[in-house]
């Protein structure tokens, strides 16, 4: 149902009758017994909880039908009227994800035993992969040998539970050296090939 100005009227809430009567039951618990009914729990629109269009009087309730209707069709930020927000304080149905930096914070006395334990530690179980060696050290794998752009000698660290293959190659140089290599061969073969 629509106003006179295309926005959507706001209709007020129509209470069953159950709510209506669990409303004079807490009515009669607050008057004859003292007891405390918590406004919040009153049930409206089958849901639980408390309809804010309730308390406000006629005059507001069309007031704030102009003001939306307004609202929506002349973008204007009035710094002299506060932003109403939802009765759940929700402003918006989807909040855009926010990205900030991540920031690991570890214990300091978890931090200080791991490295104790770790500089106690003997170095255990070597093997050969292809293009280097791991060697076990404590609770790390390290894997040391050459790039094999550049040929320098080079080592990783990682945790032992991890299984993955290592990096062959020693930096990003290596890395987009090797890339615009691979490029170049695969335009000579495709040129040799339309040839």
């Amino acid at each position: 149902m629509y106003d006179d100005n295309g926005a959507p009227i706001q209709r007020r809430t129509h209470l069953t009758d159950e709510a209506e009567e669990l409303r004079y039951l807490a009515l009669e618990l607050e008057t004859d017994h003292d007891a405390y009914v918590s406004r919040g729990r009153a049930p409206w629109r089958g849901l639980s909880g408390h309809d804010p269009l309730d308390d406000i009087p006629d005059e507001e309730f069309g007031e704030r039908q102009w003001e939306d209707w307004h609202d929506g069709m002349y973008d204007e930020g009035d710094p002299e009227r506060p932003r109403r927000r939802r009765p759940s304080g929700r402003e918006v149905d989807i909040v855009p994800p926010v990205v900030a930096p991540v920031t690991v914070r570890v214990d300091p006395a978890i931090a200080a035993a791991f490295a104790a334990r770790q500089a106690e530690a003997t170095e255990g179980p070597s093997w050969e992969v292809d293009g280097g060696r791991v060697t076990v050290v404590g609770d790390f794998k390290e894997w040391s040998g050459p790039c094999i752009e550049c040929g320098q000698e080079f080592t990783q660290r990682r945790p032992a539970s991890q299984r993955r293959k290592w990096r062959r190659l020693c930096g990003e140089e290596c890395s987009a050296e090797r890339r615009r290599t691979a490029n170049r061969e695969r335009m000579r073969a495709v040129r040799a090939d339309a040839a």
